[in-house]
């Protein structure tokens, strides 16, 4: 093999590797941490399981959203950067002609969009405690006490607490009477610490919609979603067809990576453009063989006047051309 084409043969094989690791792998970032609440992420904190059971639309940008949200579930879940008060607005909008906005946060980012949608209601950002009610430790809380059609009760995962405040809203969830505000002050005891019961789901009616908040962003995440009623309560509120938002997810380069090459798959997947790809690529095959093989043609007859500079490199071209008609 040449130099030439094994440069060629093995860039391809590299991008053929490359491709095919980044394709198989969940969502992974340089630094290699799988990147939170990304449905492509397989890991324990991706939202895989969700979007196989769900087959949501993912929403790379809100501005995309509709104003007519009728027959539509928006879910954010784990915001990491803020609302701007545009979007706000947009998804008051949707929500107030009848979509559905399913809020999950534990940090308070999601304060934004309520007061950007003009709810008064919040996250307290408060890390919430039971010693009691709880799976595994303390901070993996049990909410035992759930309003819900087929939910008896929810599982978190370092969960916060909510202040419900606006008109008509009801507190559908509520932590045990054990539970209380982990300390954050110097000082501060478990004794002098607020105590539950604390609200950690509300729903909200706003216009012909409903707003939903759960005081955790873990409740849909691969490795809690099948965990007390955490799957119950996403099919209770899984009520027309559901919006999946990840424009305000922190996703690094691997999960953009693959995010890329999912939509290319996508794209080539398209009969018209699969098959126009395979032809390109045999006119690409036969154009590199019949130019391979003038090229070495050239260069035997270069090598054989170099070697008889006296010979007519006009007859020996002629020659040439009638060996190969026959």
């Amino acid at each position: 093999m040449k130099p030439s084409t094994a440069v060629v043969v093995g860039i391809v094989a590299a991008l053929l590797f490359v491709s095919l690791a980044v394709y198989f792998t969940p969502s992974v970032s340089v630094l290699g941490n799988p990147d939170d609440f990304s449905p492509t992420n397989t890991a324990w904190n991706g939202l895989s399981t969700f979007v196989s059971v769900e087959k949501p639309t993912v929403m790379q940008n809100l501005s995309s959203l509709s104003p007519v949200g009728t027959g539509f579930v928006l879910l954010e879940d784990g915001p990491s950067s803020p609302y701007t008060p545009a979007e706000g607005v947009g998804v008051s909008s949707f929500v107030r002609s009848g979509g559905t906005l399913i809020l999950a946060d534990d940090y308070g980012i999601g304060n934004t969009l309520l007061s950007g949608m003009g709810l008064s209601s919040r996250f307290t950002g408060s890390l919430l405690t039971d010693p009691l009610f709880n799976f595994r430790n303390s901070f993996l809380v049990v909410a035992p006490t759930v309003a819900m059609r087929n939910v008896s009760s929810l599982a978190f995962n370092y969960a916060t607490t909510l202040t419900v405040s606006d008109s008509g809203a009801q507190v559908l969830g509520y932590s045990s009477d054990f539970s209380y505000l982990y300390p954050t002050q110097p000082g501060g005891s478990i004794a002098s610490a607020p105590h539950g019961p604390f609200p950690v789901l509300a729903e909200i009616p706003d216009g012909k919609g409903r707003v939903y908040l759960i005081a955790d962003d873990s409740v849909f995440i691969n490795s809690m979603i099948d965990k007390n009623g955490n799957a119950a309560l996403l099919k209770d509120l899984s009520t027309g067809t559901m919006l999946l938002d990840t424009s305000h997810l922190s996703i690094g380069p691997g999960t953009v990576a693959r995010n890329f090459e999912l939509s290319v798959y996508s794209t080539i997947s398209i009969p018209e453009i699969r098959y126009s790809l395979v032809v390109v690529g045999l006119a690409g095959i036969l154009a590199y063989r019949f130019g391979t093989k003038a090229g070495a043609a050239e260069e035997e007859l270069k090598a054989v006047l170099e070697e008889h500079p006296e010979w007519s490199e006009e007859r020996l071209r002629k020659l040439k051309e009638e060996m190969d008609a026959r």
